[in-house]
């Protein structure tokens, strides 16, 4: 499972580089995470609850930092596992000044999957996969202009998308890469959202 792409913070590359070593925004804004505490110089462990399809649950993940040079690069190694299966790799991150209050991340992630979570399909991990990474690098940079807008407590206070939300987001994009795909697999499709839309239902409840 690979992922890449770019994304422009409003922000100076120093203020972008110091969120992303900030475990508390971090855990707000990072899709499905319970708990994100740092253990040791550059090394963190996490909870987060992974919903794809079918597949519930939640995951501990071990995540670590090597080759740091601030503020424009590092390599993240991530092992995570969990009762339905497994993910593990490596991410790299490199923060480029575009202006002085604009910075371009350029990441690329390989991870492999196992067990349950890979029996979904790897066009639906990948999408998910684009999505949930979509979804937490804007929730980031809402989080850095709350930082940016002021020194008040008021003024930087930062309210992350719910789960339900994320999951109604998640569904539009797997709709969307659907349609670009075959027809044939729309149906398909429409039969992989309407579960995953009624297990976000039901642990909400739940």
């Amino acid at each position: 499972m690979k992922i890449e792409g770019e994304f422009t913070f409003q922000g100076a590359r120093e203020r972008v580089w110091e969120l992303l070593q900030d475990p508390e925004v971090l855990a707000q804004t990072l899709p499905g995470t319970e708990k994100l505490e740092k253990t040791g110089e550059d090394q963190y462990e996490s909870a987060m609850r992974v919903q794809v399809g079918p597949v519930n649950g939640v995951f501990s993940c071990k995540v670590t930092l090597k080759d740091k040079q601030p503020p424009e690069r590092y390599t993240m190694l991530v092992d995570s596992k969990g009762a339905q299966g497994f993910a593990n790799g490596a991410a790299q991150v490199e923060l480029a000044a575009q202006s002085a209050n604009s910075t371009l991340m350029k990441y690329q992630a390989e991870l492999q999957v196992g067990g349950r979570l890979a029996g979904v399909g790897q066009r639906l991990l990948d999408t998910v996969g684009r999505s949930m990474t979509r979804q937490a690098l804007e929730a980031l940079n809402q989080a850095l202009q709350a930082r940016i807008a002021g020194d008040s407590p008021a003024a930087q206070t930062y309210t992350a998308p719910t789960q339900a939300e994320f999951a109604r987001a998640v569904a539009k994009d797997v709709l969307r890469e659907s349609f670009r795909s075959r027809p044939a697999v729309w149906i398909g499709a429409g039969v992989v959202i309407i579960i995953f839309l009624a297990w976000i239902i039901l642990s909400t409840i739940n």
